[in-house]
């Protein structure tokens, strides 16, 4: 499942000003002359945190049971002062999203349409499919599941390296990699062993067509 994260909520304020009080630049109308910018000008205004209380300062999670509402809240209310005003000619409220999987951790990235298809390296299986998360055998299940596709370890009993024939994993060690060639039985009519782990760590060395479930 993808999980998302936000935070560093921001306004994105394009203004045009017409007058130097429009930059903050009060008092100086009996001094100066201002010539207005020909191009409009775009800032970023963060909202104050949500732990900051002038006297006292928290973390966020202290002061708020819902952070990313909070401040979307108050990044809405600067918003909506800012939009009042006559040289200011767009405000976007916006923040960054992180998108991780709630299954391994790792950064959620999905397979192309070319990558599905097997144009270019990625395809997981014959029925791999465009937005088809990549990270780990649980997500992919997960995701099959919920369309009704064939769940990718169903008769697999190891994966192959399509560019190192030498290289052929277990289901355990194979599972969920992108890339790699599922193999049935019969792929192996004289079996196989795990190559896992080498050089750096001890060779898994399971028979593929005994043991190892994903």
């Amino acid at each position: 499942m993808k999980k998302t994260y936000r935070d560093e909520w921001r306004v994105l304020v394009t203004l045009k000003p017409q007058r130097p009080a429009d930059l903050g630049l009060t008092g100086l109308d009996d001094l100066a002359e201002f010539i207005a910018v020909g191009k409009p000008i775009t800032v970023t205004v963060l909202p104050r945190s949500l732990g900051d209380f002038g006297f006292a300062s928290v973390s966020d999670r202290l002061a708020s049971r819902d952070v990313d509402g909070d401040y979307r809240r108050r990044c809405d209310e600067i918003a909506a002062e800012l939009r009042a005003r006559p040289h200011i000619t767009e405000v976007t409220v916006t923040c960054t999203e992180t998108h991780t999987c709630s299954y391994c951790g790792c950064g959620w990235e999905v397979l192309t349409a070319d990558e599905a298809a097997g144009r270019a390296y990625g395809q997981q299986d014959e029925h791999s499919v465009e937005g088809e998360p990549v990270c780990c055998g649980k997500a992919i299940d997960e995701f099959r599941a919920e369309r009704s596709i064939p769940l990718l370890a169903e008769g697999v009993v190891a994966y192959r390296h399509p560019s190192r024939p030498g290289v052929l994993l277990c289901r355990e060690h194979g599972y969920g990699w992108a890339g790699l060639t599922p193999l049935s039985s019969d792929d192996l009519p004289d079996g196989g062993t795990c190559t896992y782990g080498r050089p750096s760590v001890a060779e898994c060395g399971r028979d593929v067509l005994i043991g190892g479930a994903a």
